[in-house]
């Protein structure tokens, strides 16, 4: 069964136009319901020895925070206005701290949940946040628009980062929606070693014979690194093969902020060039 309730998360209408292009553009490949989820940081309660000057201090803060996102959530408001599918508007706030969960909660409710990828910068650090929620805490597979994406067709082309993982086999488990209607299927490893609790005897062959069971055919592209990054390997293979779609497990290595995401997954979230789908 495709995805029939879609969900982009939105902060600002400039920055987030490329997760709201995709939604769009999803939507109605899906012939899917699409929703949107403005979602308003507030700032933290600032520190002071005397409780008048906080509480006076954290209203200001919270009052300037919540008119300059107002005055974005009618940006946003006009822009999926101009959706040729109806699109229903939500809002939720939170301290920043907060959000990412916040997020989790809402995208429990839709098949999918769609963000701009983190970028460097202002903002980078939120959207991290942000992205982390939904992967780890919804339930949800997350669906990351690159900066830049314009439109079209999603799932024509598609790479399975393949590592053998419990989070590789869910993320593909999601894809599911999109990979029936899919031309082309690559399944690629980066320096992968036959192994019998991971790839068997042959690197991506199990993966590529299930898939062909379930009437897709993928091919199988094993990739030597040579010295680079797997993220780096698996980008420049998606790229080669004009890929729209790049699919692969989410992973967190620590709770610490600076460590949550692993490897692969934290430089893909910073330099893909196309959109991500991701679960964990």
């Amino acid at each position: 069964m495709g995805w029939k309730d879609i969900l982009v998360l939105v902060a600002e209408a400039e920055a987030d136009e490329p997760a709201l292009a995709l939604g769009e553009a999803l939507a109605s490949q899906c012939d899917a319901q699409l929703a949107a989820a403005f979602l308003t940081p507030l700032p933290d309660e600032p520190l002071a020895y005397e409780p008048t000057v906080v509480a006076g201090v954290w209203a200001e803060l919270l009052s300037r925070a919540r008119q300059e996102a107002e005055a974005e959530r009618k940006k946003v408001e006009a822009r999926v206005g101009r959706f040729e599918r109806t699109c229903e508007l939500r809002s939720a706030e939170a301290l920043s701290r907060d959000l990412g969960r916040v997020a989790a909660v809402h995208s429990r409710y839709a098949d999918v949940a769609i963000m701009t990828r983190p970028s460097e910068g202002a903002g980078g650090e939120l959207r991290e946040e942000i992205v982390e929620g939904v992967l780890f805490h919804s339930g949800r597979p997350a669906l990351i628009a690159p900066p830049n994406w314009k439109g079209g067709t999603i799932g024509q082309r598609v790479v399975v980062a393949w590592d053998a993982s419990r989070e590789a086999t869910r993320a593909l488990s999601e894809a599911r929606a999109l990979l029936g209607a899919s031309a082309e299927i690559t399944v690629v490893t980066v320096d992968a070693k036959p192994k019998m609790f991971g790839h068997g005897d042959q690197p991506g062959a199990n993966i590529a014979a299930h898939l062909a069971r379930r009437g897709l055919k993928a091919d199988v592209r094993n990739v030597d690194s040579m010295g680079r990054a797997a993220s780096l390997a698996i980008l420049e293979e998606a790229n080669a093969l004009q890929a729209d779609l790049v699919v692969m497990g989410g992973y967190a290595h620590s709770r610490l902020r600076e460590l949550v995401f692993g490897g692969a997954t934290r430089d893909l979230l910073r330099v893909a060039n196309v959109p991500l789908l991701m679960a964990h």
